[in-house]
């Protein structure tokens, strides 16, 4: 009888002993790539880094949207959450229905929200994004750093994102001052519009949108502010050098960081972040300035080092309120 437990005990740790690599083997996280490109590989380090803390590990596969589509590469059998990174990624996840739980990361608001009849609701899949576009409030606040004695910000939209008009309004009002905006269409000429928020704004705020809308005004906005001698706020490091006085954005590798951490949250408490899904910012952030700007604007900013540690201290101070910027998330997938 002794020898018949002895048996059965021994095969029952085998068993157990070969279970446990296949429990390990499940994938936490998968990552689909819109590219393989540079920016995508940096947003992965992000996440990766972002994913790895002392008291947890988590599986990580990765995946790029060209070898999904070419069968060259599969999805797991099981996996906790299916990150997708860029625009193409996002849609053809949604198109396809591959998962049942998408987080879409490094894509603008843009692309994400297009304008909503009163019907369409955004698809269950998706539990969330995280967007390039800086916060509102983050960017208005930057403004009054830069021309303190400003009174009224000038920006335009493109017929397709104008839901951020309504949170520059809030932002702008909360900060006592006057939002002047326009709402371009891809068939718009848009000089007459910008000609008249330049002439009547102290700060020019430029939004992030396609890269069609964006480069069809890109240089009517650079003309303007040194014909207007008014700021301009750009996105990018590139807007800085093409000649916007100041940019704030947050790199590929800030928006990865920014979604592990997230991420890592959500496999901890499922409910906390994946029960509603929401448009969320990055927390991290980049400035840079363009000095020779500043001398031919006559203005005088300190560094960029000095400008983000001052504005960081102003969002200090509104931690405790509610931002403006984490909305509940309207997508379609067309």
């Amino acid at each position: 009888m002794l020898k018949v437990f002895n048996y059965i005990l021994n095969c029952a740790v085998c068993w157990l002993v070969l279970l446990v690599p296949v429990a390990y083997a499940k994938t936490d996280v998968v990552l689909l790539l819109s590219s393989d490109s540079k920016p995508y590989q940096e947003v992965v380090a992000g996440i990766r880094s972002a994913l790895s803390p002392k008291s947890q590990q988590y599986n990580v596969t990765i995946t790029t949207l060209d070898g999904l589509q070419k069968g060259e590469q599969t999805l797991p059998a099981t996996y906790g959450v299916l990150v997708t990174i860029g625009t193409r990624a996002t849609r053809y996840a949604l198109d396809e229905k591959i998962s049942k739980t998408i987080f879409a990361t490094f894509v603008t608001r843009s692309s994400l929200m297009p304008e909503l009849s009163v019907d369409e609701k955004f698809p269950g899949a998706l539990k969330g994004a995280m967007v390039l576009d800086q916060p509102a409030q983050r960017i208005v606040a930057l403004a009054q750093l830069i021309k303190p004695k400003m009174r009224s910000l000038g920006t335009v939209v493109n017929g397709s994102s104008a839901n951020r008009k309504d949170e520059f309004s809030l932002a702008a009002v909360t900060a006592g001052l006057q939002l002047n905006v326009a709402t371009l269409f891809e068939d718009s000429n848009p000089i007459g519009d910008l000609k008249s928020i330049f002439s009547s704004s102290d700060v020019f705020i430029v939004v992030p949108d396609k890269a069609r809308f964006n480069s069809k005004i890109a240089k009517w906005i650079l003309f303007l502010s040194y014909r207007h001698r008014v700021p301009v706020i750009g996105y990018s490091q590139k807007y800085s050098d093409a000649g916007a006085l100041v940019s704030l954005f947050s790199t590929p590798e800030q928006m990865g960081r920014d979604t592990g951490r997230l991420i890592r949250e959500g496999l901890s408490d499922r409910r906390r972040l994946f029960s509603n899904p929401r448009v969320l910012t990055p927390q991290e952030f980049t400035l840079t300035v363009n000095d020779k700007v500043a001398t031919s604007l006559g203005l005088e900013i300190d560094s960029a080092e000095q400008l983000k540690q001052q504005l960081l201290g102003i969002l200090q101070l509104n931690t405790e309120k509610k931002s403006v910027d984490d909305v509940l998330l309207p997508l379609r997938t067309d």
